[in-house]
């Protein structure tokens, strides 16, 4: 599966398919549309674990699926899945939109970018400063093991931002030039940390010790409220060691030689120096005051394990 195998790159990128193909699936089998998101849904969560705006999303698509068809039937549920993907899909661009306009405030002429891995969120950041006017540059690291910095620097490059791509063991050496470090994030917990692809914390730790500023664009959407109870993402290694290396070389290394290919790590809020969100920017360690503020503490979460399982019980 694609989503499994980090072939989407984007977090925001992979929600929106998600939700395109829950309203396809409403009006091509809506028979056994309770059926198919009981048991799709939990595959779909397992191989994007580390999403945190894929988990919200479909919270909140579940939420307003389930409270229609309890009040109103299924059919009714059913016939208002486009509408609720829809108002869901407007908020998540509007999010995007709210964030560049903030983040783009933070990036000022001269400036030297450093980001890692493939944001959508960043592209807009970064196109928001150029129809600014405001003269910068970016590196881009090749973002090991499935290079999709190779096409975020593509991307960056068609808008006609200066753009350098760098191998990602170079991150120390380059620092020195670097005046601001930006990276997107796939969950922001509680505490403040981050989680994101790996080898983001190797670059935040290399921006302290050069005591350049790092910035993490993310929607509150992003935000983990499982974290709440020390609850954190899994995990995730990726199976495909193509991407990692040759089957040739792997064969040269001989049989006693195992292979470890993690997709995410951990980045701690001392590394952060500040979160930009839709509501503005917020220091890590605000994070839990942001979330009683919209949510109440512990937050009124229901957990999406409760919500897939209302789904199946429903007439």
């Amino acid at each position: 599966m694609k989503l499994r195998k980090g072939k989407i790159f984007s977090s925001t990128e992979a929600t929106l398919i998600v939700l395109d193909t829950i309203m396809r699936a409403s009006e091509v089998c809506n028979e056994y549309f309770n059926k198919y998101l009981s048991e799709w849904l939990p595959r779909i969560l397992h191989s994007r674990p580390a999403s945190q705006l894929l988990v919200n999303s479909l919270r909140q698509f579940l939420h307003h699926y389930i409270f229609i068809a309890k009040q109103k039937g299924v059919d009714e549920a059913l016939s208002n899945v486009r509408r609720i993907i829809q108002d869901i899909k407007d908020s998540i661009y509007g999010e995007i939109n709210s964030i560049a306009l903030v983040a783009s405030k933070r990036i000022v002429d001269g400036d030297v970018i450093l980001t890692h891995s493939y944001s959508k969120t960043l592209i807009e950041v970064f196109r928001k400063v150029r129809d600014d006017g405001v003269k910068f540059s970016v590196y881009v690291t090749e973002s090991r093991p499935v290079g999709e910095g190779l096409v975020m620097a593509s991307t960056l490059a068609k808008l006609g931002i200066r753009t350098t791509l760098v191998i990602d063991s170079a991150v120390r050496y380059i620092m020195k030039r670097v005046t601001k470090v930006f990276i997107g994030a796939d969950t922001i917990a509680t505490n403040g940390a981050m989680v994101n692809k790996v080898g983001t914390s190797t670059i935040a730790l290399a921006a302290k010790e050069a005591r350049v500023r790092v910035y993490v664009v993310a929607s509150t959407r992003k935000f983990g409220f499982e974290t709440v109870f020390g609850e954190l993402v899994e995990d995730v290694i990726l199976g495909n060691t193509d991407a990692f290396t040759s089957k040739e070389q792997l064969k040269g290394l001989g049989s006693k030689v195992r292979t470890e290919v993690p997709l995410y790590d951990v980045t701690s809020p001392e590394y952060i120096d500040a979160i930009i969100t839709e509501v503005g920017l917020l220091a890590p360690q605000a994070i839990p005051i942001l979330i009683k503020d919209m949510y109440g503490w512990p937050p009124k979460i229901t957990k999406i394990d409760e919500l897939i399982n209302e789904v199946k019980n429903l007439d």
